[in-house]
């Protein structure tokens, strides 16, 4: 499946033979000395800080600055012809950056070639502004207020505000300069295409990799939601059972997809079953679709069908407290809309239907599956929800 070759292959090697995912491929799999790390000497909070900066990244970036900003001009343009606009708020921004960040894959799985250069250059590049885009929706939902206007200058602010440029390992390696004139790509609409290099290949292939690019960012949207929505199920059993090592573990598990953040209000078992569903609409509003076949509107339904279950009471089950039977009804009906995520996602990508999507499929792209713990709480009930 395509979908699993995305999250699970981290192998991957641009024509230039640069690891794709440059210091995140497993250690294993880099060779010696082809990563490059140097002191940061940039001002701000990268300034001599005790994580490196990878020069090597930034060489190759910087040998193919022209075709990497005129391919980000041709994704703002195709997804502001899409929507029928361009607002240029975060969540705008956000949507062209994880389209550069989805363009190797469209490559390697849709096309069946190696990732050109120019494109792994920019999704790495895209991969920092995604992180920024996340970085402020959580402060926003925190501060319940928006930010203002989105500029250039704004976004390198607010990036060194939220400590966007540092990461556990390095630091972002580009420039004040060199991030200002990338991000003027991204909110300054006069800016356009001029058919530089590969890129200018880019245009006759748009359709279809605006619908792929939609269906890789509404399937990053729905694992994070569905990451949110598990760990509120969490916290009921907890506040149920009592505290308990397996579910701490769960806990404990990382965000997915890894370059989100926490979500979420404070004490959420606490949260009435309404206001529930009220929050999660709140993220399921942020899915917008937009491929041109509009093959990727259900996404958004099945992520609306995400916060109807959250504010939904199971029947109940005999002999088990209520807030037990609760999260066994309730993960039983997200696992089966994961399920149908995860056939739309493959059948956007493939541009066909997709394989039949089981349970083992179904764990393998999440983080942490909480099913066998689940099952155990009730067996019987839980044969019942997942029978075939």
């Amino acid at each position: 499946m395509l979908v699993l070759r995305m999250v699970e292959e981290q192998f991957h090697r641009d024509v230039e033979d640069r690891p794709i995912r440059e210091g995140r491929m497993p250690p294993e799999l880099l060779r010696d000395g082809e990563i490059e790390y140097r002191q940061c000497p940039y001002s701000g909070t990268r300034y001599q800080h005790a994580n490196p900066m990878n020069v090597s990244a930034l060489r190759q970036t910087s040998a193919h600055w022209d075709e990497v900003v005129d391919a980000l001009a041709v994704l703002r343009v195709a997804y502001s012809d899409a929507r029928g606009g361009y607002r240029g708020d975060v969540m705008d921004v956000w949507r062209v950056s994880q389209l550069g960040s989805a363009l190797p894959w469209f490559y390697i799985l849709r096309e069946g070639v190696r990732c050109p250069a120019y494109a792994a250059a920019l999704a790495k590049a895209t991969l920092g502004v995604g992180i920024w885009g996340q970085r402020v929706f959580v402060k926003m939902l925190g501060e319940r207020r928006l930010p203002g206007p989105v500029t250039s200058q704004m976004i390198y602010d607010t990036a060194e505000e939220t400590l966007t440029l540092l990461s556990s390992h390095e630091v972002c390696s580009a420039s004040e300069k060199m991030m200002l004139k990338f991000f003027d790509v991204l909110v300054d609409t006069t800016i356009v295409s001029e058919g530089r290099g590969e890129t200018a290949a880019l245009a006759t292939k748009r359709d279809e990799l605006l619908r792929f690019g939609a269906h890789y960012v509404g399937f990053k949207q729905w694992l994070w939601t569905y990451c949110l929505a598990r760990r509120f199920l969490y916290a009921d059993l907890i506040a149920a059972l009592g505290p308990r090592e397996d579910l701490a573990e769960l806990l404990a598990a990382g965000v997915e997809p890894p370059d989100f953040f926490f979500a979420e209000p404070a004490n959420p078992e606490r949260l009435p079953l309404a206001a529930r569903t009220q929050w999660f609409l709140g993220l399921a509003n942020l899915v917008i679709p937009f491929a041109v076949d509009r093959s990727d509107e259900p996404l958004r339904e099945h992520t609306l069908k995400l916060a109807k279950v959250m504010g939904e009471e199971p029947a109940p089950i005999d002999d088990v407290a209520p807030a037990i039977a609760r999260a066994v009804g309730q993960f039983a009906a997200l696992d089966a809309i994961h399920g149908d995520v995860i056939a739309t996602v493959e059948a956007g990508f493939r541009g066909e239907p997709s394989p039949v999507i089981d349970a083992s499929v179904r764990d393998r792209l999440v983080g942490s599956s909480p099913r066998a713990l689940i099952a155990a709480l009730a067996p019987r009930r839980w044969a019942e929800l997942t029978r075939p």
